[in-house]
């Protein structure tokens, strides 16, 4: 480092100056450079470690920073296309991290790959999507170069195909194939075998998908004999195929930079498939998560309402319980209070005969001094009738005497009523006594 001074004036730190580092490139530093990167690839970022971190990192080395992600995904561009034009014309750029295949198979081996892979191609995909649009902005740049001088070759035109050999063989056996699948599922329709068509025809179908990508891969180009051609792939600006170029021509389909692009292309698309069924299949597994919680809510309320008509349940046997219980002490307390009052009666009895008896003699007593008094009364209307009946005719008289032994018969009637009543009364306490005493 050099430390510069400026008009202001100061210190090393003051506003005046400033320290500038310079680097200085040295064969022995590349060397050495080189050779970490290839004991990193060798044996791993965490060669100098203990073994405790060892053990830790154990299985975890390749989600280090200084490891290359495109390089475990399959596909670094930056390492495969280092010697093409790609990085000095088209700024594609140096990867200067670690490609280790050690770590690429850790990363292979891994329980969790599906879930770094997800993670990495994220991060991956807006690095391939710059440099397809650099591809694009290169081919509409030539392509407006070349209509400057197109318009003179107008009438001068030729149809290129830019499908090499080895693919066109292969699309001519996938299209036997799927000619033999299909005549195949036509067989099994009119066998009878409705099943075994439609999976054939399924077959063809995908057989068709597949050739229909590699046209596309490699499509065929309309150009004039004498004009200058762009590649709708990676851009670049070529003679366009004459007689004596022809091969010149062909060869740039299977350049670097041609191929290249065409693989960033190609892994953007694969890339962007995986991430929509991997959208596809989240949605679905929340569609699936949210009717399990239903599921759940659904039987969570269920299990809710059959505790609740339980709880219940055992509330109103319990209310049962306590009621029975209460009436047993109902009955309890009656009978204790129906014997208490039993023996009350039983020692109160003799009391309540002595007082019947001492009511049943006044009774007696005050019935036979009424008597007495009837007895003096009537004789002393017969003493008063006997002195007016001396004194009235014998016919009044006699009528006299017949009504009062009428009214003695009938008091005789009224002694006999009372007497029974008397008697019934008396049996009745009777009966009473002898029910106390039971």
């Amino acid at each position: 480092s050099q430390e510069v001074k400026g008009r202001g004036g100061g210190g090393p730190l003051g506003a005046g100056s400033a320290r500038v580092a310079v680097c200085v490139w040295h064969p022995r530093l590349a060397a050495m450079d080189d050779a970490r990167k290839l004991l990193d690839s060798l044996m791993g970022g965490a060669r100098d470690a203990s073994l405790e971190e060892a053990e830790k990192s154990k299985g975890k080395q390749f989600t280090v920073d200084n490891v290359c992600k495109p390089y475990l995904l399959g596909f670094c561009p930056q390492h495969e296309l280092s010697n093409s034009k790609l990085v000095t014309k088209r700024k594609l750029g140096e990867c200067r991290k670690v490609h280790s295949d050690a770590m690429k198979k850790e990363y292979e081996t891994s329980p969790d790959k599906a879930t770094y892979r997800a993670k990495y191609e994220k991060q991956f995909l807006p690095f391939l999507e710059s440099q397809i649009r650099e591809a694009d902005a290169w081919v509409s740049r030539e392509r407006a170069n070349v209509q400057k001088t197109a318009s003179q070759y107008e009438n001068e035109k030729t149809t290129i195909s830019s499908m090499p050999d080895s693919v066109r063989d292969q699309i001519e056996s996938m299209t036997k194939d799927m000619n033999k699948m299909m005549s195949s599922a036509e067989d099994c329709a009119e066998s009878g075998d409705i099943e075994g068509s439609r999976f054939k025809v399924e077959l063809s179908e995908e057989i068709k998908e597949r050739i229909t990508e590699l046209q596309d891969a490699h499509p065929d180009y309309t150009v004039n004999l004498r004009e200058e051609w762009v590649c709708d792939v990676c851009g670049t600006r070529t003679e366009a195929v004459t007689e004596k170029n022809t091969a010149r021509f062909q060869a740039h389909f299977t350049g670097k930079v041609h191929l290249g692009y065409a693989k960033i292309r190609e892994w953007v698309r694969d890339i962007r498939k995986r991430q929509r069924d991997a959208s596809v299949v989240r949605l679905k597994k929340e569609e699936e998560q949210d009717k399990d919680d239903q599921r759940r809510r659904h039987s969570r309320s269920r299990d809710k309402k059959v505790r609740e008509t339980e709880k219940e349940k055992e509330k109103e046997k319990q209310r049962e319980s306590e009621r029975q219980r209460e009436e047993k002490e109902k009955r309890r307390r009656e009978e204790a209070a129906e014997k208490v009052r039993e023996r009350v009666k039983e020692k109160l009895a003799p009391k309540e005969k002595e007082s019947s008896r001492g009511k049943d003699k006044e009774k007696e007593k005050e019935k036979e001094k009424e008597k007495e008094r009837e007895k003096d009364k009537e004789k002393e209307s017969s003493r008063t009738s006997k002195a007016k009946a001396a004194a009235v005719s014998p016919e009044r008289r006699e009528a006299k005497e017949k009504k009062a032994s009428a009214r003695e018969e009938e008091k005789e009637k009224d002694r006999g009523k009372k007497k029974k009543a008397v008697e019934k009364s008396r049996s009745r306490s009777r009966e009473r006594t002898k029910k106390a005493r039971k």
